[in-house]
């Protein structure tokens, strides 16, 4: 059970991974907003699909107005918004920056509880924050000669990014209490699909369309991981294994995306940004490490759990 749990979390981690790759690729060709667009809109028909294949409910019920709100939040400010901003970001920088820059979403996540739900903040997440973030300065630095003039205007829109998909952290997770994930991510895609929508018109200047066949068909495939299988696979990783387990799988996101990166782009990372790679995913590892003394028994089959959020907009 839990070995086909950490198959299925790996795999979500390679989707994600891979997407910070795809995304820069494919904006070359077509404009960031645009592509998001297309995103959100093909994830959430694939999921709409998937969903009524199955014969489950599209609609959650059951909610009252302050979950709708949440809603509001997740799917607007937490995935469309955060989702435009990645996307926009890793047009503007390399994809093994963006793929690294993304996982700070961990940190801000386990700060926005302790601010707002008072959860207390233990030794060893304070030290994984603490060298998580050390390590995100390291990748942006690239060298050890630079200082933080190499920090670039893509850098900073997927650090944003990252920040507010960390916030939605919380109002998603009191969601996943009445709304099962497949439906909530649904539920995140579509109203931020439509969002966008009527603003990309209003973007100054045309919106970039001249893709090849190669870049559609790139396209196709960051929508369907991305924003549809990988959901999926947490789906599936997140019934057969505990939150903190989950989430430690996810860390190893940025690993694909420099392996993919060098082999798909010939772009290898520096070794500074190995480095500070290397100790970002120390740090996720070390803050998403859960008090044991406060563990539920590991007898019997695993609880349902609830999903991580992470970069792309994902329920990750």
């Amino acid at each position: 059970m839990s070995a086909h749990g950490y198959a299925f979390a790996l795999l979500t981690a390679a989707f994600f991974g891979a997407g910070a790759v795809l995304a820069n690729r494919v904006t070359v060709d077509i404009h960031p907003l645009l592509t998001t667009e297309l995103n959100l809109a093909i994830g959430a028909a694939l999921l709409g699909a998937y969903l009524a294949v199955r014969r489950r409910p599209l609609l959650p019920r059951g909610l009252d107005r302050g979950d709708w709100v949440r809603l509001g939040f997740v799917s607007v400010i937490g995935t469309g918004l955060s989702l435009a901003l990645v996307v926009t970001g890793l047009s503007m920088t390399s994809p093994v920056n963006g793929g690294f820059l993304i996982q700070l979403q961990g940190p801000v996540a386990v700060l926005a509880s302790v601010a707002v739900l008072g959860d207390r903040l233990r030794w060893w997440q304070t030290l994984g924050i603490t060298v998580t973030l050390f390590g995100g300065l390291l990748v942006v630095m690239r060298s050890p000669t630079a200082g933080l003039t190499s920090l670039r205007t893509g850098d900073l829109l997927v650090l944003l990014g990252a920040l507010l998909a960390g916030l939605a952290y919380l109002p998603a997770k009191t969601l996943m209490d009445r709304v099962p994930p497949l439906q909530l991510s649904l539920w995140r895609l579509l109203p931020a699909a439509l969002v966008l929508l009527p603003v990309l018109p209003l973007v100054p200047g045309p919106l970039r369309w001249h893709p090849d066949a190669a870049t559609l068909s790139l396209q196709l495939v960051l929508a369907v991981t991305n924003f549809c299988l990988a959901y999926v696979t947490l789906h599936q990783a997140l019934i057969r294994l505990r939150p903190w387990q989950t989430a430690s799988v996810l860390q190893l996101e940025p690993a694909f995306t420099v392996v993919i990166s060098l082999v798909a782009l010939a772009l290898a990372p520096t070794p500074l940004q190995l480095a500070g790679g290397a100790l970002m995913i120390a740090g996720g590892l070390a803050a998403n490490r859960p008090d044991r003394s406060a563990a539920q028994p590991t007898a019997g089959p695993p609880t349902p759990a609830e999903p991580l959020q992470n970069s792309q907009g994902s329920t990750r």
